[in-house]
């Protein structure tokens, strides 16, 4: 007989950590149910019903974990977890209605790290499951199932914030919703009380609050709880010992309180061992980025703190690190210090207290030998975060050990080191090549990889960015909670940016010192989301001297306030932003002023610009040399600076992509009264298009495909139906066309325009029809929409649109799809429907003499051009 076979080290599963939705959820009385049914009725039952569960896991993208006793699953977001939550229940209810019973589900849902491994193929041969989940976000889902009623919906407080944000994915459903927040409940075996939201449509769901139990309660006030006489005699003695104990008691060491800021001073190293410079600085900073409860100033802001007060590049010693803090308003100083003691290396964290200047803690743990540094580092840390008031359990839930965080590499840690400090002083290739010496000591470092992921980013480079970054995913198990996010953050952004949003918003409220995911969630909810309304929300608290990127913070509120069509709350942030030091293109704030037609102050903003060195940039910057000559109806002077602008660019070496868009910029204004050439140059342009749309990369297809319908668009405008159909045929199957907002909405436009060519104004109308300002598309459609009424005979709708666009010059100009190319023909549009508002007005009338000076004082002398008399046509 063959001796039982140990397992060892090898067979044991890589047990891999991710932040997943957690569903848990089982029928209501499921025991009772098979024994009315008998057993083969009751088989018969459980296939439908198996059926109904993993069609309705498949649509909602889904990972079935277990359904011995009940479903657990695991989503990767929250709306996706609650879609299937919502199909399940309604399913079950016409499940149950054709059986002739009544069938409800109990469901809890709840945002978690959890951590998953695959069994071996011969555990799962016999009898265990393939795949298993642990982590506290399970028996968390679990207790929301037992406190909930039947037919029920409960998803913890992160869960339905982060579901509500996203209801819009689900439809018409979304309408018929009911969110309900039943206050806070306490859990066993779970520390801290938690906010319970219920989701569910009316006649399903309870919509109730749920009863207490003996494993969830509601938490009351002391007040409400019973016996009345005993909290009254329990609240006096209370009082009483808090009069003796605020008496005789002594100061606390310190007043921290949760989300309170501190800095780090320079490491102290009395080892003489240089390798240790740099590294353990970042090895300490990486620790306390962990914590949800401490704000730590990073690098660069520490050093915008020490430029404003003039001492610029000066060690950040115990003295200057105080005094630091106290100017800017930092709870606590951490002072770090490495020594040899006896044989042994010790690491110590004096945490001091700037109003004093006194160590009120002091925290310390040895080792021995250079491998001991880091977890010695790690030990003190937890208990510096524990002694300024962190919950140990908030410790230990987001505390990833500093060597796998990092490397246990220090040579590969101070490389990284060095390179995070030339990346921050503006040296690309410098800290891409520290980086990669990183890399190369440690090949699995995710951090580093992560950074050079970012690098490519920023050069355009796809192909380098996708390779880092998987190279990053790989070894995810080495990244921290907020690193993790950002990853996923930075992974969507390729393909997903409605994904990305979500995620760098997570990002931003675990982790509210992360400047980083809060203005990367704004810049994609902005410029690629079209969603202008969340900036503000998302930059809530940017605006503050701890922010090293404050001037960039402010100005991206600013431009979202412009596209939001409030020009003048625009201009103030912006100058707002100058003030700070915003520096370099100030595109936005002139196109807020020439949206008031304050031209003279544009022109003033446009001389104070200055060039950031990058072509592209430098070019997009001057497009204002186009557009006010043509908001001021000087059709002329505006193709002639697209001219110049071409010319410059390529002189300064710009690449065919930018000058692309200066092309789309003049093949519009043309397409207004297109000359005999037009119809050769707009296929000539296209086909060049097609074939970079062909061969592009995600980081760039999203915006050829704005192109590519934009020619659509022209082609369908001057009568070239069966080439505008060829053209939105090419990307309508693409997702990029469907993900992003300005294509989607162009497509819309270009079909509409294809039907207003055909007669069909009515077809048209149905493409674009909506109340002008709900959101939803595109600045442009609107103009669409205004000619497809008056073809359909609708002049009063008509005339609505057409004060609509005339109101909204701030959104003509803010609009990101300015960023397109497309700028110029909003502006058109914004002025011309000056022109349709005197035309469409009852002749003679007041209304009609108001536009019509209107649009003589905007456009001067332009009343008799070719593309004022072409609308004129039109209407």
């Amino acid at each position: 007989m063959q001796e039982p076979r140990t397992p060892s080290h090898l067979d044991a599963p890589v047990v891999r950590p991710m932040l997943r939705a957690v569903l848990v959820c089982d029928i209501v009385e499921s025991t009772a149910l098979v024994e009315k049914l008998g057993d083969a009725r009751a088989a018969a039952f459980m296939q439908r019903h198996d059926q109904l569960m993993l069609q309705a896991m498949k649509l909602c993208h889904g990972q079935l974990v277990d359904k011995a006793d009940g479903v657990l699953a695991l989503f990767e977001r929250p709306i996706q977890a609650l879609d299937f939550a919502l199909r399940y229940q309604r399913g079950l209810y016409e499940l149950g209605q054709a059986e002739g019973f009544q069938l409800k589900a109990r469901t809890g849902i709840h945002v978690g790290d959890v951590m998953t491994w695959a069994n071996h193929p011969r555990d799962v041969a016999a009898g265990a499951k393939p795949f298993e989940v642990e982590g506290l976000a399970k028996p968390v889902a679990a207790r929301l199932i037992t406190l909930a009623l039947p037919g029920q919906i409960l998803m913890s407080g992160m869960a339905q914030n982060l579901a509500q944000r996203a209801a819009g994915e689900l439809g018409e459903r979304a309408g018929r919703l009911r969110w309900l927040m039943h206050g806070r409940y306490r859990f066993k075996g779970v520390p801290a009380p938690m906010l319970v939201h219920e989701v569910g449509e009316p006649g399903i769901a309870p919509l109730r609050p749920p009863d207490s139990g003996p494993k969830g309660w509601r938490e009351v006030p002391l007040w409400r709880r019973p016996p009345v006489l005993a909290a009254e005699a329990m609240l006096l003695v209370a009082l009483a010992g808090a009069v003796l104990w605020s008496t005789f008691r002594s100061e606390p060491a310190i007043a921290f309180a949760e989300r309170d800021w501190v800095v780090v001073a320079d490491l102290q190293n009395r080892t003489g061992e240089i390798m240790f410079d740099d590294a353990l600085d970042t090895a300490l900073r990486v620790g306390l980025e962990q914590s949800q409860y401490v704000n730590l100033y990073s690098d660069l802001q520490v050093d915008r703190a020490l430029q404003r007060m003039q001492r610029p590049g000066q060690p950040l010693d115990r003295q200057l690190a105080t005094e630091l803090a106290l100017r800017e308003g930092a709870r606590a100083v951490i002072l770090p210090t490495i020594a040899q003691v006896g044989g042994v290396i010790r690491v110590s964290l004096e945490v001091i207290d700037p109003k004093t200047g006194v160590t009120v803690y002091s925290e310390s743990a040895d080792g021995r030998g250079v491998e001991s540094v880091l977890p010695s580092l790690d030990t003190a840390l937890a208990d510096v975060r524990g002694r300024l008031g962190e919950t140990m359990a908030a410790v230990s839930a987001d505390r990833v050990p500093l060597e796998q965080a990092t490397t246990p590499n220090i040579e590969a840690l101070r490389a990284f080191s060095l390179g995070t400090t030339a990346r921050y002083k503006g040296q690309a290739g410098d800290a891409e090549a520290l980086f990669r010496e990183a890399v190369r000591l440690d090949p699995g470092f995710a951090m580093a990889w992560l950074r050079l992921a970012f690098l490519r980013y920023v050069e355009g480079d796809e192909a380098g960015t996708r390779e880092y970054l998987a190279q990053a995913q790989a070894h995810r198990d080495r990244l921290t909670r907020r690193e993790l996010l950002f990853m996923e953050g930075a992974e969507a952004t390729l393909d997903d940016a409605p994904r990305a949003v979500e995620r760098l918003r997570l990002l931003a409220s675990l982790y509210p010192d992360d400047y980083r995911g809060r203005y990367n969630a704004a810049f994609f909810a902005h410029f690629d989301l079209l969603r202008s309304e969340q900036v503000a929300e998302v930059m809530a608290g940017t605006d503050v001297p701890q922010n090293p990127q404050r001037p960039s913070a402010v100005y991206m509120i600013a431009a979202a306030e412009l596209a939001k069509g409030d020009a003048p709350a625009a201009i103030a942030l912006f100058e707002k932003s100058r003030t700070l030091g915003m520096r370099g293109s100030l595109r936005e704030l002139i196109d807020a002023h020439a949206s008031l037609r304050q031209y003279d102050q544009a022109r003033r903003v446009a001389g104070q610009q200055t060039a950031v060195g990058l072509p592209a940039q430098d070019l997009e910057s001057r497009t204002f040399e186009a557009s006010l000559p043509l908001d001021q109806g000087d059709w002329r002077g505006a193709r002639s600076a697209l001219v110049v602008l071409k010319v410059d660019g390529i002189e300064a070496g710009a690449t065919a992509f930018a000058l692309g868009k200066i092309d789309l910029m003049a093949l519009s204004l043309r397409a207004y009264a297109p000359d005999a050439a037009f119809s050769a140059d707009l296929h000539a342009w296209v086909e060049a298009e097609k074939v970079a749309f062909a061969s592009s990369n995600a980081m760039n297809r999203r915006e050829y495909i704005f192109r590519l319908l934009a020619g659509a668009w022209m082609a369908a405008h001057v009568g070239e139906v069966d080439y505008a159909r060829t053209l939105l045929a090419v990307v309508a199957d693409d997702p990029q066309t469907r993900v992003y907002p300005f294509n989607a909405s162009m497509a819309r436009v270009v079909e509409a325009e294809i039907a207003l060519a055909e007669g069909r104004a009515p077809d048209a109308i149905a493409r674009l029809a909506g109340d002008p300002g709900q959101g939803g598309d595109i600045y442009f459609s609107k103009a669409v929409l205004m000619r497809a009424l008056v073809a359909a005979g609708d002049r009063k709708q008509a005339s609505r649109v057409a004060s609509w666009l005339a109101e909204n010059r701030a959104v003509a100009f803010g609009e990101p799809t300015y960023t397109r190319g497309w700028q110029l023909a909003n502006v058109a549009e914004s002025n011309l429907a000056l022109r349709a508002m005197a035309r469409l007005a009852e002749p003679g009338s007041a209304e009609a003499a108001e536009a019509s000076e209107a649009f003589a004082n905007a456009w001067p002398g332009a009343g008799d051009s070719a593309e004022v008399a072409r609308r004129d046509a039109a209407l």
